[in-house]
């Protein structure tokens, strides 16, 4: 599922919102053939989208945001940061799914695991990502797909734009660059061209 694109020599997977609800979808199955949960915590940004359609599937109503931060741009992933603790009033004897967007280096997942939810008391926790890549330090329990390609969620399409916009305005110029980005990420070309023009202003 979803668009394997090459460009600027390197490998791009362009996910669709009906990409992810299909990988969802195979997650939740996955998920229910073999265990339940009291509650589901989404790690900040993505994986909250990721564990808000998978409460839907699998009526679980209590799903708790977990904001923790890896990736500084694209080309650096930066040291993990603890930015907002979930509302859960107890973890105690709770079992826990932990949800994100993507295990790449894996750092994420096990500061979610590690000092997060295991020291305050939940019994049992599990992790759950739709993406995986194949040298993350952190395997999940549950995962879709593994992929080597750099993943373009559709929630972050701007952010990648912003990311990728820096050295391609330098190589091809402000038009170049938001032709080039549009294409790939099939947005708006004024739009695109407006998010470039902000973020290196």
């Amino acid at each position: 599922m979803g668009r394997e694109v090459i460009f600027e020599g390197n490998k791009f997977l362009v996910l669709t919102w009906e990409d992810i609800m299909s990988h969802v979808e195979t997650l939740a199955k996955n998920i229910k053939d073999t265990y339940t949960f009291d509650a589901i915590i989404g790690i900040l940004r993505g994986g909250l989208f990721v564990a808000n359609l998978l409460s839907d599937i699998l009526a679980i109503d209590e799903v708790h945001p977990l904001g923790i931060r890896s990736y500084t741009d694209i080309e650096h992933r930066g040291e993990v940061k603890i930015y907002h603790w979930p509302s859960l009033p107890s973890m105690v004897n709770k079992k826990l799914l932990i949800v994100d967007d993507v295990s790449d280096q894996g750092k994420t997942l096990r500061a979610a695991v590690e000092k997060v939810v295991k020291p305050l008391g939940a019994s049992d926790v599990k992790t759950a990502v739709l993406h995986v890549k194949p040298w993350t330090s952190f395997m999940p329990d549950y995962h879709v797909v593994t992929t080597s390609c750099w993943i373009l969620y559709p929630w972050s399409r701007y952010e990648s734009v912003r990311h990728l916009g820096k050295r391609l305005i330098q190589k091809m110029g402000l038009d170049g660059a938001a032709r080039a980005l549009s294409t790939l990420l099939n947005l708006d070309y004024e739009k695109v061209c407006s998010t470039l023009k902000e973020s290196s202003s």
